[in-house]
């Protein structure tokens, strides 16, 4: 059997600690410094921040002009463009 190399060890690291499967054609210092990265994150983990909903309030029809209160019947469609977002909170 051939003996493990340090990659293969930096390798198997990542998985069973933090189930992360590393790209073994990379360099030695950049697989060094992803496990590092990964042992400070585990180490002192960020606050989890709540995403942000991007939700439409007020779109345009770019050939007409004409202005709608947006509905989730208009997603997807090429031809209109936003114009006004909702607020955080939604109750604007």
């Amino acid at each position: 059997m051939d003996p493990k190399t340090a990659k293969d060890e930096l390798y198997d690291t990542a998985l069973n600690e933090f189930g992360v499967k590393l790209d073994r054609r990379q360099k030695m210092a950049d697989l060094e410094e992803q496990v590092n990265k990964l042992k400070i994150n585990k180490a002192d983990p960020s606050p989890v921040s709540k995403e942000l909903k991007n939700v439409p309030k007020t779109v345009r029809n770019i050939v007409t002009g004409n202005e709608f209160p947006y509905t989730s019947a208009f997603k997807g469609l090429s031809d209109l463009e936003v114009i006004e977002w909702e607020t955080e909170d939604g109750d604007n």
